[in-house]
């Protein structure tokens, strides 16, 4: 968060409290379906999911117990319908999504997503897989990438 933090704004970052429901949809679509639409970052055999690793993953998405980060001390606000509508009409920033870390496998690997959306028919997002790797997280497989 705090990379993203500050490639951002020293202002507070407008947020949706909600992660989309398209979004969940289509994450699912992409762990049910073995060996697709998955875009490793490098090589790095650490990051392949177990058959485990998809099921735990799977019933967290399917069951919607990601939730959207949207307090993060004075880093972040809730976007208000003011907001959105401005937003929606030009006139607006961008709208951020930010999800919870989930951890697993020993809290070695935590899944992770980003969205900005910035008007009716602009945004971009992905569902992430992080590796620890001596203390540093770094994105190590794409589950899904979104662009509009």
């Amino acid at each position: 968060m705090n990379q993203i933090f500050n490639t951002i704004s020293d202002d507070p970052i407008k947020c949706s409290s909600e992660i989309p429901d398209w979004t969940y949809r289509k994450v699912k679509e992409v762990l049910e379906t073995d060996g697709t639409g998955f875009s490793p970052k490098g090589q790095n055999q650490k990051c392949d999911l177990s058959n485990e690793d998809r099921k735990f993953l799977l019933d967290l998405i399917e069951n919607k117990k990601i939730k959207a980060v949207y307090e993060y001390g004075s880093r972040l606000s809730v976007a208000s319908n003011e907001d959105k509508k401005k937003l929606a009409n030009w006139e607006g920033s961008q709208i951020f999504t930010f999800s919870e870390p989930v951890f697993f496998r020993d809290s070695s690997m935590a899944l992770f997503f980003q969205y900005r959306f910035c008007g009716s028919r602009c945004g971009e997002g992905r569902w992430s897989v992080y590796f620890k790797d001596s203390g540093e997280w770094n994105e190590c497989l794409i589950l899904l990438s979104m662009v509009s």
